[in-house]
């Protein structure tokens, strides 16, 4: 039986590229695809993604993803294509005030500093992740969030969506990558995905944290050669997190030189989701 993985990321080589993310999220699920397991990848249509080149089609059942967004109904879409080269299907949001622009460094405007609606713009991105689930009637093991940008969803999925049987079984993963590239989270931020001041109570401004405190399990990949251990161990707010909850991060490095080095970490990956060989 093939283990089923929902891979969010807001940047998958060669759609969107902005850090080491968008590499992981390329190579990872080509190997799992490979090895016959049901992974899929949900991340963001940009404005600069070709649905010409990239042969990005429409499915009828995700033309119109109802998703209550700012105490209000904002729906979304999503389309269907394949990492190229292989058969790893791709699903992509859309949603044009968010994520109709053209600037290929995601997060950052133009003088460099992170855009004031970061936030507001992934945490919608992760309520469609978790609603576009119903409308594909899949259940998958594992949600794996990639970074800050999908770090809401196990907050959600314990918060919002907590009541709610069809995902009680899923397993949140949330594997820190760029672990300062975050920019600022406001309480009113929060409150548009759906949460109370209850919900968030004591992890203001410190989404890292609260999603740590949620997430089933904590992972951490680096791909430059060396440990993102220092810089976890550094930061505050997740060291409290962690201690708080008790739980401990999982980390897998690699260097990106070698390929027996990709093929080790997907292999510890394997074990890691508990995939049958």
């Amino acid at each position: 039986m093939s283990t089923k993985i929902y891979f969010l990321s807001a940047e998958v080589s060669p759609f969107s590229e902005a850090t080491d993310l968008a590499k992981i999220s390329n190579r990872i699920p080509t190997h799992f695809q490979e090895k016959k397991q049901d992974l899929r990848i949900f991340t963001p249509r940009y404005g600069f993604v070709s649905e010409r080149r990239f042969v990005i089609r429409e499915v009828i059942r995700l033309k119109e993803i109802e998703v209550i967004f700012k105490a209000e109904s904002n729906p979304g879409a999503a389309k269907s294509a394949f990492v190229p080269s292989t058969r790893v299907q791709v699903y992509f949001m859309e949603y044009q005030p968010y994520f109709g622009g053209k600037n290929k460094t995601l997060y950052k405007v133009a003088d460099g500093r992170f855009n004031q609606r970061n936030a507001e713009k992934y945490f919608y991105f992760s309520k469609i992740a978790i609603e576009n689930l119903t409308y594909l009637y899949w259940q998958p093991d594992y949600v794996l969030c990639n970074d800050w940008t999908t770090a809401m969803v196990p907050i959600l999925f314990k918060t919002v969506y907590a009541e709610e049987e069809f995902f009680t079984d899923m397993k949140t993963v949330l594997n820190l990558v760029n672990i300062e590239e975050m920019g600022k989270v406001a309480k009113k931020q929060y409150e548009m995905a759906g949460l109370t001041p209850e919900d968030y109570a004591g992890y203001e401004d410190d989404l890292l944290g609260l999603a740590i405190k949620h997430a089933d399990e904590i992972i951490s990949i680096s791909i430059r050669g060396e440990s993102n251990k220092a810089q976890i161990e550094k930061h505050k707010n997740i060291q409290k997190a962690l201690k708080a909850s008790g739980k401990v991060v999982k980390y897998f490095t690699i260097s990106d030189e070698s390929e027996e080095e990709w093929q080790q970490l997907n292999m510890d990956l394997e074990t890691f989701f508990g995939v049958e060989n």
